[in-house]
Parts: structure tokens; sequence; C-alpha cells
């Protein structure tokens, strides 16, 4: 991790992006407290190498059953655990979506989140498909976005385009959707 974070500062990002991981054997063997044990110690000594070197820490919530930050719940739980003033919580609405969270639930990392990933799914399976293109009703989340008034960017998500040809079609219809619901929103001037 400190030479990703070595990276991060070379190429002047302001944070990076982690993802914890799951439960090693479901759950089994080592107790789950004792891997968020170490998954808290962990990030609190990246975090202070982060903060030695001017960079923040986002933690991503990956909507998996044996992902070890899963619900907003967990997040939330986790960060204020941490309690590191460079470790963050990154906010990924499909993520949250296919977790089966509510808009509402992300007040709850108010004053914790400084890092969004916009993008859309089916509903049913990871797939950080371009705004538009899945079924997230975006309007709801953007409120709740905005009302965390939060020191932070939203940048989009992509996975992997079922038509490789289309790739350039398929970041600018991410890119002209996002801009126009973020505008709607008001969170975008143009």
């Amino acid at each position: 991790m400190k030479a990703h974070l070595d990276l991060a500062h070379d190429i002047g990002a302001r944070n990076l992006l982690l993802v914890l991981g799951e439960y090693i054997w479901q759950k089994e063997v080592i107790p789950p407290s004792v891997q968020w044990g170490w998954a808290v110690e962990a990030v609190r000594e990246a975090g202070d190498y982060a903060r030695e070197n001017g960079l923040e820490i986002v933690i991503e919530l990956e909507p998996f059953s044996m992902s070890i930050v899963n619900t907003v719940d967990l997040m939330a739980a986790f960060i204020r655990e941490v309690g590191h003033p460079a470790v963050f919580a990154n906010i990924d609405v499909s993520h949250v979506v296919l977790s089966g969270a509510q808009p509402s639930e992300l007040r709850k990392l108010k004053g914790l989140a400084h890092h969004v990933h916009f993008s859309d799914c089916d509903g049913k399976v990871h797939g950080d498909l371009p705004p538009g293109k899945g079924v997230i009703d975006f309007a709801p989340w953007l409120r709740e976005l905005a009302a965390l008034d939060m020191p932070g960017v939203l940048s989009i998500e992509l996975e992997f385009c079922p038509q490789p040809d289309r790739i350039v079609e398929w970041v600018r219809d991410a890119y002209r959707e996002t801009a126009r619901m973020m505008a709607e929103a008001g969170l975008r001037q143009r």
C-alpha cells in the first residue's frame, strides 16, 4: 500500500482508493472481529503514511456478502473506528444501491466521506455501467450527496464495455449524462 501511496504522491493525486477485500474462509477459522481489527490497524498505519505525504485514503464499500465493508452502517463504523484524519469513505452509488441502502442512509456518512464513484447498475449485479444505462434513479442520491457538503470529488467509474470498439462512446455517454444530472441537481455549473 505504501508503494501505491508513493505512486499517488508522485503523480499528484489527492487520494488513494482502498478496497479492503473480503473476510477469509467465509468468516470461519479467524473470527471476523480479529480480521476487522487487522483491517483497522493496517488502515491506520497506511493513514499515517498517507498524511505524511499529503494524501488521503478513501475506503470503498463493496456490495458482496463477504466484504469487510459492505453496508453504509459498516462503512460508518469502520471509518469511525479507524478514527484517522487522513481516512475517509468513498461513496460508490451503484455499490450502495446493490447493498440495499436507501438514499437517506448516506446521512450516516456526513463528515466521513470525501469521494464519490458515480455509476449505474442493473439493480442486481455489480457492473459499473454509465449513468443512465441501468436502473438507478439518481435524483434522490444526488440530493443526499449535496446535503453531505463534502470536500471531495465525484468521479465516474466504469467497468468493462461489452463492445470494445465503442469504448469512447461509452465514456462520452457516461460523462454527458453525469454532467446533465449534476447540473439539474445544482452540483455543477454550466
